[in-house]
């Protein structure tokens, strides 16, 4: 298989939603007509491959066996066509390989999202020919999906023989190949989650899953033992051992219980413990996933394995993390706090009006505070009966964001990489920041930062030569002190943002500022196409608490509360106002 650059910056021509609901209703008018194959001939039209839906309905595709006398190309097309067939293991698409590829083509090492049309043409050599398309996005086995660049092409070599006087495929790539309405109709977004590293709260991996119940169950378990997605590695833990592995490649659930048989010397050596926490981490993944189940047992060459008492039950992990309800806010040069319906002064806190403050912050414990000075090239920390202090240096500075460790972030907007992140909990003995030179964003100019909830990865916005990149970055650490973060994954955004916060454990929002021109905001969310909330005019700047009924607009005539399809004035006197983050 040859393919070109897969890099995660995604097309910016998305489809709108009219289209989207349009497709799916054409997909489910042939369902209902028992004719469901997906026509390859003639453009499909430009939909995202990760459009939302709840794929909670058994789509059936009805694929057609090859036909006597059926010329190479066609014996290609209806191959690719027949892709669709997961609920019986791709028998028809089968029937147009050679008895020997028909063994060996694993279908589902990969899913190939195309865009428009797919052609098929003969190669340099007899027998062979080239599949060609552009692709939207790629899924690899564990479901990780990876949107493309725009323009990206991949041609697929394949080579045909005869059997019996008939064309068969004898070479052909691992994989499946799926038009955007056929792909967002198979397959679903599953949350897998794994712990962070005090294995206290739990952490969302973005899985794009396929087939119905059954078959779900067994690929989210498969998925959760090859471990976290790549741009988590490192950042979030696993409670599955290395090398634990399904016994058989099926998880059967019987009366809402989840029979999950595990190779049985890496199961029996792990701790009752560990095992507790195993059971945590995949029962409320498969809990969320699947609403047929409600317990799981594991087992070790068919016999469940010791869990221990009552005493050994460990916790349940702590999803989405509550923000603090109050806010952090600028008035008059000074830092205040806004709980939504009053400002009130810090107390003992010292004045910071000389120092021309801007985008203050504020520490989950409520008592410690940042803000930028110096034109952007300062972050300054301070607590009540504290002098601010400088707490980091640079060039062109990202607004500080606090860790829910007490550790503070900021980024460099010079295009270096540089990201630095400062022990700024009380009593601290290292005050020095911790320098991070991050390669994925050398050359680039970073505008926002912002740790997530859970302490695990950051969202990160940037920008080169005009065009902006939304991230999600994992942040490997050596016990609290940050030593890099990894490569990562792209949100799908539109309208270059530069601004943006967490509004839960997988979803931001962001916005590109303006003066007084309307301004529209978007929910982001690696398993969703961008929501936009009602424009706002002059919008500055925004925050946001727990959910998208708490994100918070501002402009210069104060703070605007999302109240439904629109936006109401809450508080006037503030500027610049942020929540824990």
């Amino acid at each position: 298989m040859r393919a070109s650059n897969a890099a995660s910056v995604p097309s910016r021509a998305r489809a709108k939603v009219l289209l989207a609901a349009l497709v799916m209703a054409v997909v489910v008018l042939f369902v209902a007509a028992g004719c469901a194959a997906i026509p390859t001939r003639g453009p499909v039209g430009k939909s995202d491959p990760v459009l939302p839906h709840s794929n909670n309905i058994n789509v059936s595709f009805q694929q057609f066996a090859p036909v006597a006398g059926a010329s190479p190309e066609s014996i290609i097309r209806g191959f690719i066509e027949s892709g669709t067939g997961i609920s019986d293991d791709y028998q028809v698409a089968r029937q147009y390989l050679t008895a020997g590829l028909a063994q060996s083509w694993a279908p589902d090492k990969r899913t190939l999202v195309y865009k428009n049309a797919f052609s098929v043409a003969p190669g340099a050599d007899k027998g062979t020919y080239k599949v060609t398309f552009d692709v939207a996005s790629t899924v690899d086995a564990n479901g990780v999906l990876t949107p493309a660049d725009a323009g990206t092409t991949e041609t697929l070599d394949m080579s045909l023989a005869q059997v019996d006087g008939e064309w068969r495929i004898a070479k052909a790539p691992d994989g499946v190949v799926l038009s955007p309405s056929t792909f967002q109709a198979l397959f679903s977004p599953v949350s897998l989650y794994f712990y962070d590293p005090s294995f206290t709260r739990g952490v969302p991996d973005v899985r794009w899953l396929a087939g119905r119940a059954p078959k779900t169950a067994t690929a989210i378990v498969r998925a959760m033992l090859a471990g976290p997605a790549p741009y988590l590695k490192g950042a979030v833990v696993s409670a599955f051992p290395n090398g634990i592995a399904l016994e058989r490649d099926s998880v059967p659930v019987n009366n809402g219980i989840a029979k999950v048989g595990l190779t049985a010397q890496p199961l029996l050596a792990t701790s009752v413990r560990q095992r507790q926490q195993m059971r945590a981490q995949l029962l409320l993944t498969l809990q969320k996933a699947l609403s047929t189940v409600t317990d799981l047992q594991f087992l070790a060459d068919e016999r469940e394995v010791d869990m221990g008492g009552s005493s050994d039950v460990v916790a349940p992990m702590i999803l989405d993390p509550a923000v603090p309800p109050t806010q952090v806010a600028l008035s008059k040069n000074e830092l205040v706090k806004f709980d939504g319906s009053k400002v009130s002064p810090i107390a003992a806190l010292a004045s910071i009006a000389n120092l021309g403050p801007s985008a203050p912050a504020i520490a989950y414990s409520g008592n410690e505070f940042a803000f930028l000075a110096g034109g952007g090239g300062q972050v300054y920390k301070v607590s009540p009966g504290q002098v601010p202090a400088v707490a980091a240096v640079g060039t062109a500075l990202t607004p500080p964001s606090f860790a829910p460790n007490g550790w503070l972030w900021t980024a460099t907007g010079d295009g270096s990489g540089t990201v630095m992140a400062v022990n700024a909990n009380p009593g601290a003995k290292e005050t020095q920041p911790v320098v991070l030179t991050v390669p994925w964003l050398a050359g680039r100019h970073v505008t926002t930062l912002r740790v997530s909830r859970d302490g695990t990865r950051a969202l990160v916005i940037s920008d080169a030569d005009g065009v902006t990149r939304v991230s999600i970055t994992g942040i490997f650490t050596s016990g609290d002190v940050p030593k890099e973060l990894t490569q990562p994954a792209t949100l799908v955004d539109s309208g270059n943002p530069t601004v943006g916060v967490w509004v839960d454990e997988s979803s931001v929002a962001v916005m590109a500022p303006a003066v007084s021109a309307p301004v529209t905001i978007q929910i982001l969310d690696l398993a969703l196409d961008p929501v936009p909330l009602p424009a706002i005019a002059g919008a500055q700047w925004l925050s946001a608490g727990a959910g998208v009924r708490n994100v918070h607009a501002q402009t210069s005539e104060g703070v605007f509360n999302n109240v439904g399809n629109r936006w109401e004035p809450s508080v006037k006197s503030l500027r610049q106002a942020a929540y824990a983050g």
